[in-house]
């Protein structure tokens, strides 16, 4: 999955088709809309980015939305299909080359996760990410979350 470009409607369409169960949660949960909608309308609205196995096949979607009312700062997110669990390191390198990416734009990266998806806890803790804090009710189902964020570290 080192192959990355900008992702397109149809690379969306693909991976919602084929998203991860709680990654498919997590969407309804913060949004009240399918992923099937939710993702193809993120690519229209703003720049992301998508990792394509080695057969050319969209597995991960991701991107970073700076915050208009803080410049420094950014929303970022990112859903995949089970393609993460065939390619760990390589998923993890990468990962790591991308909040490096962004540090170079924003000082400041954050958002929330939903409780319930454990594996993206765990991932969010490798990056270095910290949680803020536990949000009860979050979302049109008003189920918890956690905020995260990651400070650039400066030399």
């Amino acid at each position: 999955m080192e192959r990355v470009r900008p992702a397109t409607v149809p690379d969306a369409v693909s991976i919602a088709a084929r998203l991860r169960a709680a990654d498919r949660e997590e969407c309804l949960a913060a949004t009240g809309l399918p992923p099937e909608i939710v993702l193809p309308s993120s690519v229209l609205r703003k720049p992301v980015n998508v990792a394509l196995n080695d057969d050319g096949t969209p597995e991960v979607l991701f991107g970073a939305d700076g915050v208009p009312s803080h410049p420094n700062v950014a929303v970022v997110w990112m859903v995949s299909t089970g393609a993460i669990h065939s390619h760990p390191t390589e998923f993890l390198r990468q990962s790591l080359k991308w909040v490096d990416c962004w540090h170079e734009k924003f000082d400041v990266l954050t958002n929330f996760v939903d409780a319930r998806n454990t594996l993206h806890h765990k991932w969010l803790r490798w990056l270095g990410f910290s949680f803020l804090r536990k949000v009860d009710s979050l979302g049109p189902y008003s189920l918890p979350f956690y905020e995260f964020a990651k400070i650039k570290h400066v030399r």
